[in-house]
């Protein structure tokens, strides 16, 4: 029996209909902020939003997440996106790229990301505003309860397994216990 098609690489003019459907990386759910690599990035961006602020870090330009620029279903500077955003394909893309996951797949698995970053933002507090990016998260506070702890690393171990891939220096996820309560 024959896999369903692939997703078809993004043209130059718009992004690729996965991404389109997800847009984790864009929203605050992967990434806490974007690096900008010059004055001509900054530039480019003001011309789309002159409020955006940015925020220098580590001597760099940078401006938070979620971005402004994104309008849910893609980046509305998508000709002109940092090049931080331009190089960007996350392991679930990849996965698609290389067939080891078909596009039905990749759309549940997207599905799913955000059904578990919904229950985290049902037991963990955040600041109106503020990105969620579980995956940037060292811990949760010391007052998080059982199921906001479990909640936070089912949401952990999917992202790292589907979009983010594995970092070393990542905080540790019980394991055994996400996949035991279905991740």
């Amino acid at each position: 029996m024959p896999r369903p098609r692939k997703l078809e690489e993004p043209d130059t003019d718009t992004p690729g209909d996965l991404c389109s459907r997800c847009g984790m990386c864009c929203n605050g759910t992967l990434y806490n902020y974007v690096t900008l690599r010059s004055q001509e990035e900054v530039d480019a961006l003001l011309k789309y939003d002159p409020a955006i602020p940015i925020i220098t870090r580590s001597e760099q330009p940078t401006f938070d997440e979620p971005c402004r620029l994104h309008d849910g279903t893609g980046c509305t500077a998508y000709r002109d996106r940092p090049d931080t955003c331009s190089r960007y394909t996350c392991e679930l893309l990849r996965a698609v790229d290389r067939d080891e996951v078909t596009d039905v797949e990749a759309r549940l698995i997207i599905e799913e990301a955000r059904a578990l970053v919904e229950n985290v933002r049902e037991y963990v507090e955040l600041e109106p505003g503020r990105p969620l990016a579980v995956s940037t998260w060292l811990s949760l506070p010391g007052s998080a309860t059982p199921e906001a702890r479990q909640a936070w690393e089912r949401a952990l171990l999917h992202l790292r397994r589907h979009f983010l891939g594995p970092d070393p220096d990542a905080p540790k996820v019980d394991a055994a216990a996400a996949i035991a309560t279905g991740d």
